[in-house]
């Protein structure tokens, strides 16, 4: 005679097994500690790589503050020399600011652009900016330049197309001597500087 926990037997070793497969289905989806993960699930935030560079912390009160609906786009940072001319001011002789020379790097460390004459920038993908000093703050430190907010027109197809206002923050260095001796007039002088520039767009 056949019992009934005969004929519910091949029923639970069935049951079993698929549980089994479950389970195994479950694990095998489980990323390993440290390892790589799958495709970013849609919602995800994106990577660090291609999020805007954050603004500079400016005083409430500064003078260099960017207009209401303009966002970052690019912070490059740069490092080279402010060129003065001893001139005669008066009955004394003074330094004079005539140009920036300065190299511009991106945030890998890699050189892109060149800062030059009348507040130039130029990047090496062709697109370039001629700036204008609408307002300043004064530097932390009275051995460093201004902080500036510069006006800009933009040339070119490029990095820099569409960029209305540049800030020169962080400066170190540039400042020249408060004066300099008549047999020095005519002379030029290099002061090595580093600064942040950040770069806005409409948007």
């Amino acid at each position: 005679m056949t019992t009934a926990t005969d004929r519910t037997a091949p029923r639970r070793a069935a049951l079993g097994a698929l549980l089994a497969a479950g389970l195994l289905a479950a694990c095998s989806s489980v990323p390993p500690p440290g390892g790589r993960s799958g495709p970013a699930l849609p919602g995800a935030p994106p990577t660090p790589g291609g999020a805007a560079p954050s603004t500079p912390a400016l005083g409430f009160l500064s003078r260099i503050n960017v207009p209401a609906g303009h966002r970052p786009a690019l912070r490059l940072t740069a490092r080279g020399v402010q060129v003065f001319r001893c001139e005669a001011r008066g009955n004394d002789s003074q330094w004079v600011f005539r140009v920036p020379e300065a190299d511009l790097a991106d945030d890998s460390g890699k050189v892109v652009a060149r800062h030059g004459a009348d507040f130039s920038f130029e990047h090496s993908d062709g697109s370039r900016l001629i700036g204008k000093v609408a307002s300043f703050d004064e530097a932390p430190s009275r051995d460093d330049l201004r902080w500036l907010l510069l006006t800009t027109t933009s040339y070119g197809q490029g990095s820099f197309a569409g960029v209305r206002f540049v800030q020169r923050t962080h400066t170190k260095g540039g400042m020249p001597p408060a004066s300099c001796a008549a047999r020095e007039r005519n002379q030029l002088l290099r002061v090595p500087f580093t600064a942040e520039f950040m770069f806005y767009k409409p948007g």
